[in-house]
């Protein structure tokens, strides 16, 4: 009877501590929905080898491991359920534990950037992109020792990074 009672009450704190509102619930989830695309994309998939970068963004280059990013593709037939999934992933970015680092639009699409982490270093960058026409993107950025203002430069510099469009190739598809 004791033994029961100590399952009981493993389970229940099991339950009580899931994160409906993290990130990582959010991919496993919907990884395998019909209408979400997961796709893996390793840091090597962008070189920088041309580019001409300063000591702080190699490192940031070099704190990188894995990029996650989990897309929904919106039609003219599913603007409803897009708009339900978008609100849903919407409330994970507002997620107490992830801080904003900044939201901005650009050429029709809304960018919305959080990290979890310190201030300073962070473990995870996370980024919401999204368009009614085309649907929206949900990257995790992995890494350890991350710094934000680096990763940030970092990011200006992919154009002149080379990019091997055939690993690309499975996004760019699942877009059209």
């Amino acid at each position: 009877m004791k033994n029961l009672l100590y399952i009981c009450l493993l389970c229940l704190t099991v339950i009580a501590c899931k994160d409906e509102d993290s990130i990582q619930t959010f991919f496993v989830e919907h990884q395998e929905q019909p209408s979400y695309s997961l796709v893996d994309i390793s840091k090597t998939l962008i070189d920088f080898s041309t580019a001409d970068l300063t000591e702080d963004e190699r490192n940031a280059y070099n704190s990188l491991d894995k990029l996650h990013v989990l897309m929904y593709k919106a039609t003219d037939s599913t603007q409803d359920s897009y708009n339900k999934e978008l609100k849903q992933i919407q409330k994970v970015f507002k997620n107490p534990d992830y801080s904003e680092l900044m939201a901005f639009s650009s050429a029709g699409m809304k960018f919305k950037i959080n990290s979890i982490g310190e201030e300073n270093i962070v473990d995870e960058v996370l980024v919401l992109a999204s368009a009614n026409s085309m649907g929206f993107a949900a990257i995790r950025v992995l890494g350890e020792d991350m710094s934000p203002e680096k990763i940030a430069a970092l990011i200006y510099k992919m154009k002149d990074a080379n990019l091997d469009n055939n690993k690309l190739k499975g996004i760019i598809d699942f877009l059209k």
